[in-house]
């Protein structure tokens, strides 16, 4: 019997624990108009909106999403509806700003990240509005290709593309969002850190000794006919549960803290859930700590 056969009740449990999240909100949406800390005046889901996530995907390498935010704060604070055509404005003082950002020192990317905001410049510019395009598009995968090629730095040679990927993934997350224009059978979610957590302890992955998997293609494949069998339709509702399986928040505990005991840290299942006694999977989760 095939791992599926074998455990269809186990797998109605982990639907059931996906539907607990249907109703979180991705974290960058809080600095967006009617967030919990807003930093720009327009909804995400505003064409604006759209375009600041766009920059966000393209940058969102080797940096907190807090810092690389306020960084695109005050970017547009400084040039504002410059903002939305870098490409037009001079290289220098673009450079200049990001530079004159101390906390920025160790980003392993940032004297490339002008670069980077002035190719998404470009691609705003040739393509318009990023929904209405993925949505004329009609396919996710195409939609994939085109970013990588366009955009500095966006994933053109990485085998995984996780930055496109989590953009398309943030479109299908706005309030007036219909995936199913673009959400063809070949499009596929990005991975993270708690998708393979979640398969290793509730997935196919539990007890092997191996992955079944060579290449960083086939490891996509796998996990993303994982998310299909769960939700066939709308495999993308199963990303923000599987990647806050015990995903970290607050600071690590550390032995050189001092002699005040660093504060637990906080998974974000059990924040999102409201508490581990909410989750069906609680008596199971060797990261339960309220039972």
């Amino acid at each position: 019997m095939t791992w599926v056969e074998r455990n269809k009740d186990h797998i109605e449990k982990i639907r059931t624990y996906v539907s607990g999240f249907q109703n979180a909100r991705p974290p960058v949406f809080d600095w967006f108009a009617k967030g919990r800390e807003p930093l720009f005046p327009y909804a995400p889901e505003s064409d604006r909106g759209t375009a600041i996530l766009l920059c966000f995907c393209a940058l969102y390498q080797g940096i907190s999403a807090e810092k690389l935010m306020r960084l695109l704060a005050h970017l547009h604070d400084g040039y504002g509806k410059d903002f939305f055509r870098l490409g037009k404005v001079p290289f220098d003082d673009l450079q200049a700003r990001i530079q004159a950002r101390k906390e920025l020192s160790q980003w392993d990317i940032r004297s490339k990240a002008p670069g980077i905001l002035r190719s998404v410049s470009d691609f705003l510019f040739k393509h318009g509005r990023p929904g209405p395009w993925l949505l004329n598009l009609g396919n996710g995968e195409a939609a994939v290709t085109t970013l990588c090629e366009e955009i500095f730095m966006m994933g053109k040679t990485s085998a995984l593309k996780s930055k496109p990927r989590y953009f398309l993934w943030l479109m299908t997350q706005l309030a007036d969002a219909d995936p199913a224009r673009y959400w063809t059978p070949s499009t596929q979610l990005p991975i993270t850190p708690g998708h393979l957590r979640f398969l290793r302890e509730f997935g196919p992955l539990k007890n092997r000794k191996h992955s079944p998997w060579i290449t960083p293609e086939e490891k996509l494949a796998y996990c993303n006919r994982f998310f299909r069998l769960l939700f066939p339709e709308t495999p993308w509702c199963v990303y923000t549960a599987l990647d806050a399986y015990l995903k970290p928040e607050g600071p690590i505990p550390s032995p050189l803290s001092g002699p005040e005991p660093a504060p637990p840290r906080v998974w974000l299942c059990r924040k999102l859930l409201g508490g581990c006694l909410q989750c069906i999977f609680a008596p199971d989760c060797p990261g339960c700590e309220e039972l």
